[in-house]
C-alpha cells in the first residue's frame, strides 16, 4: 500500500475517533459555556474529515445514525421486557426498582 493512501486512511480513522469522543461529551442545550467550545471543535473535525475524504465524511454520519437508531431500538426492547416482567412480580420492593429502571429508558 502506498504511503499516501495509508496516511489518508489513518487520518480518517483519527478524525472519526475524535468526533466520536467529542460527541460522547457533547450535551446540546446545556447552560454551560463549554458546549460552544466543544461544538466548534466538532465542526472543526467535521470540516477536516470532509476535506480529507467526502465519502468517509458521509459514511461516518450514516454509521452514527445507525448506531443511534440501534441504541434506541435496544432501549425500547429492554423497557418493554421490564414492563412485561413487572406484571408477574408481587414483591413491592422489586416493583419499585423496576419502575425506577423503566423511567431511565424513557
Amino acid at each position: 500500500m502506498e504511503y499516501n493512501k495509508l496516511q489518508k486512511l489513518l487520518e480518517i480513522q483519527y478524525l472519526k475517533g475524535r468526533l466520536d469522543e467529542l460527541y460522547k461529551g457533547y450535551v446540546p442545550h446545556s447552560l454551560d459555556t463549554n458546549d460552544r467550545i466543544v461544538d466548534s471543535r466538532i465542526s472543526k473535525y467535521e470540516n477536516k474529515l470532509k476535506e480529507t475524504d467526502e465519502l468517509a465524511y458521509h459514511l461516518y454520519y450514516v454509521e452514527r445514525e445507525n448506531r443511534l437508531w440501534s441504541k434506541k431500538k435496544g432501549k425500547q426492547y429492554v423497557k418493554d421486557l421490564l414492563i412485561k416482567c413487572k406484571k408477574s412480580i408481587t414483591d413491592e420492593k422489586l416493583i419499585l426498582e423496576l419502575d425506577k429502571q423503566i423511567k431511565r429508558y424513557e
